[in-house]
């Protein structure tokens, strides 16, 4: 235990013996306090107290934890296949109370080293990279990987922490929507990768025993190696089954040898990290056309009403260069779009001048 820790714990038992009556509730609450300090998470005495530390007045609080629905608003944005994903943003008192939830308690939770995905410092490059100059990859998929995760699972995690059961269920309330992890809440993906550090440990050690590489990026799992066979899968399937999770079996895909191999958008086939060429095709025809006919009318084209697309292109472009830094076509058109972005916003400034 730390000098910090020791004056945190000391002061807590001053404020406890001082407000709270009854030897025994004492103890009992000034044990507990402690355990939470030694875990290094934030103290949570009661209900009242977690609103307190959310800044959420207790009534709203009351109504977020006893049914949060009416706290989020729905859309859906198109998957790959043609389908529509659910996606449900928390309103600002929702989103403030998760974003402290995030930053206070599970930010600081140790995940496996396999967990590449919503992990700090880390992306998709990370999670391809490790895959380098593998003769086989298999690509699998989490079905439905933030609902199947119910709230006992998150509560689980709270009272894992040390937290009581009321403040645990509190928390997890906070969290939740209909009694899952929604797609679009900021404590869905962290939440996640803690629920499955299990899970990771154990498909980390079943690829260890057959010689191969894993890696998770959210509900993507990865292996490579020399040889991959069906007994690997069905082991994978029946360890994913037995953590709570179910493998999309169509999107199940062993990539041999001279085959195209692309993990998380990442190209490895060359021996190297590349992006794809389909991808490059399609983000010079993008860049192109803006700077050919203006973005006004290659939106028109593509039939998008995206209001920072231009914006959305250059972090692309960033990302692109971070990939293959040695290519000039990407700075090069860094620099064009943003001269044509700021012309864009000299124009706005212009015309609300004018008409104000």
């Amino acid at each position: 235990m730390s000098n910090i820790q020791y004056e945190i714990i000391d002061n807590w038992k001053s404020y406890i013996n001082e407000n709270v009556r009854g030897k025994i509730t004492q103890k009992a609450i000034s044990t507990y306090v402690e355990n939470l300090i030694l875990r290094d998470t934030i103290v949570i005495i009661d209900f009242n107290h977690l609103a307190q530390l959310l800044g959420i007045e207790n009534h709203v609080l009351g109504s977020i934890i006893s049914d949060s629905k009416a706290f989020y608003y729905n859309f859906e944005i198109p998957k790959r296949n043609g389908s529509q994903r659910k996606i449900s943003t928390p309103y600002p008192v929702l989103l403030k109370a998760q974003r402290w939830i995030y930053e206070n308690i599970l930010i600081k939770q140790p995940l496996h080293e396999s967990s590449k995905g919503f992990v700090k410092e880390t992306s998709i490059v990370d999670n391809a990279k490790p895959h380098l100059n593998q003769k086989y990859i298999l690509k699998m998929d989490i079905k439905d990987f933030f609902p199947s995760i119910k709230i006992n699972r998150v509560i689980s995690v709270f009272r894992v922490l040390g937290y009581t059961k009321k403040i645990s269920y509190y928390l997890a309330s906070i969290c939740c929507l209909n009694g899952v992890l929604p797609q679009g809440a900021p404590t869905s993906p962290c939440l996640s990768n803690i629920i499955a550090k299990r899970l990771d440990y154990r498909l980390n050690g079943l690829a260890k025993k057959f010689n191969l590489i894993y890696t998770r990026y959210a509900d993507d799992f990865t292996f490579s190696g020399n040889k991959i066979s069906l007994r690997t899968i069905n082991y994978i399937n029946s360890i994913a089954s037995d953590e709570g999770f179910r493998i999309n079996e169509i999107k199940t895909k062993l990539i041999g040898e001279k085959s195209q191999k692309i993990i998380t958008g990442i190209s490895i086939s060359s021996g190297k990290l590349t992006i794809p060429k389909k991808t490059k095709r399609e983000v010079r025809k993008n860049i192109h056309y803006i700077l050919k006919n203006g973005l006004f009318e290659h939106q028109k084209h593509i039939n998008s009403n995206d209001p920072i697309y231009v914006e959305r292109l250059l972090g692309f472009l960033f990302f692109w260069l971070s990939v293959e830094p040695e290519k000039k076509f990407i700075k090069n058109s860094i620099e064009k779009l943003k001269l044509y972005s700021k012309m864009l916003d000299d124009e706005n400034t212009l015309h609300n001048t004018v008409y104000k």
